[in-house]
């Protein structure tokens, strides 16, 4: 997001340099090593962003905004192939995710850490921003999904949380990992989908 009155270069310069520092730890992080990787001085670190925190806190947000966005325009580039059916739907999202990691580690290694590693002050306004955001994200991108396969009795909202759970743990466990970038992609595909074949046989009808 752009800001009035800021030069954008620099602080997109800024916004680099402090994905690549906070991705080990907010606690780690040092301000010093930010500007020295933008290229930029202190003050203007401080004058654009007010202090550590916030600065952490908005590189959180344009990153997770970034994300989402580009779920979005993957999902709209190509509508005639989107599954409706709920498994396939959340399965092609996570590895559209999973490409998405692929092309910049760094980026998604610091959504982890951020959630992961901050302090529990932080992390309780990063929750916050996750729970608004995902509500009107996740909305958007299951329009049109189809619940009809899930069992009777299951409750289609807490189906969808635990899929979204399993799903998003497989991601954070991807991202953990120090070959991340050159995963086998043929590899990890089939695993996501013998997990979800996992979740379908638990939570959906069971074929006569």
């Amino acid at each position: 997001m752009t800001t009035p009155g800021i030069d954008e270069e620099k602080r997109q310069r800024i916004i680099r340099a402090s994905i690549d520092e906070f991705r080990e730890g907010y606690a780690l992080a040092s301000t010093n090593e930010i500007v020295r990787k933008a290229g930029v001085s202190k003050g203007l670190l401080f004058h654009y962003f007010g202090n550590k925190k916030n600065l952490f806190l908005e590189v959180f947000k344009e990153c997770a905004a970034n994300l989402q966005e580009k779920l979005l325009t993957f999902q709209e580039a190509d509508p005639g192939n989107i599954p409706s059916d709920i498994f396939d739907r959340l399965t092609r999202l996570a590895l559209v995710k999973l490409r998405l990691f692929q092309a910049d580690p760094a980026l998604y290694q610091f959504l982890a850490a951020a959630i992961q590693d901050s302090p529990d002050d932080i992390k309780q306004e990063l929750q916050t921003f996750i729970n608004t955001a995902a509500e009107d994200g996740i909305a958007t991108l299951l329009t049109g999904v189809d619940l009809s396969g899930l069992r009777p009795g299951i409750d289609p909202a807490k189906a969808l949380r635990l899929i979204q759970l399993v799903m998003d743990g497989l991601l954070r466990d991807y991202i953990g990992k120090e070959d991340f970038a050159s995963l086998d992609w043929n590899k990890e595909v089939a695993q996501f989908n013998e997990y979800m074949d996992m979740l379908r046989r638990g939570l959906g009808k069971q074929e006569s």
